[in-house]
């Protein structure tokens, strides 16, 4: 009899660690949404950081960025002839901005978060990538604090770097939704004017 219950716990134990081994056999990016391809942000600002200047000969401007993106099948083993149904269409963007020492207040800390609405395809392809130049400061940021509060200075004396959190949010030919996430380093400075 204690054999037997021994092997009972053994076995219960066994089929345990088995379907909790099943549970986490799926990678992340297989998971996150419905769509049979994923919706990559490859490079923004060719991997650089942005210097984004708050003054410039006297004005304010707007800074873009180019990002490099790429849709590519969840399954590699697809061919990789474009097919309709899985061409990607954008459909609207957002940013947030985050500082590395954790503070956050948005109009005091960072900028206000932005969004706005994208038009633009892409195919599946096997490589590289297409571009997309997105807006990621607007001019009203720059007339807000906190990045009002450094056009008093000037040459660069002082800089704040933040990080711009990109969100693409689009959808499948066929209707099966994608996002997909990046984030720009930008410094932030009155930078002297050439």
């Amino acid at each position: 009899m204690f054999r037997s219950m021994i092997r009972s716990t053994v076995v219960r134990a066994g089929l345990l660690l088995g379907a909790m081994g099943l549970s986490g056999c799926s990678a992340g990016y297989s998971t996150n949404n419905n769509s049979t391809v994923l919706l990559i942000i490859a490079a923004i600002n060719g991997g650089a950081p942005l210097k984004s200047d708050v003054l410039k000969n006297g004005g304010v401007f707007n800074d873009n960025a180019e990002l490099a993106i790429a849709v590519r099948f969840k399954n590699p083993n697809i061919d990789t002839v474009p097919q309709i149904p899985s061409a990607v269409v954008l459909e609207r963007y957002e940013i947030k901005y985050r500082r590395s020492d954790g503070r956050g207040v948005e109009g005091q800390d960072v900028p206000f978060s932005i969004s706005g609405n994208l038009t633009a395809a892409y195919d599946v392809k096997s490589s590289g990538t297409d571009p997309l130049s997105l807006e990621v400061v607007r001019v009203q940021a720059k007339l807000e604090p906190p990045l009002r509060n450094l056009q008093s200075g000037s040459g660069g004396g002082i800089v704040v770097t933040m990080f711009a959190d990109i969100t693409l949010h689009g959808r499948t030919i066929s209707g099966q939704t994608v996002t997909a996430t990046g984030s720009l380093q930008i410094d932030f400075a009155n930078w002297a004017d050439n």
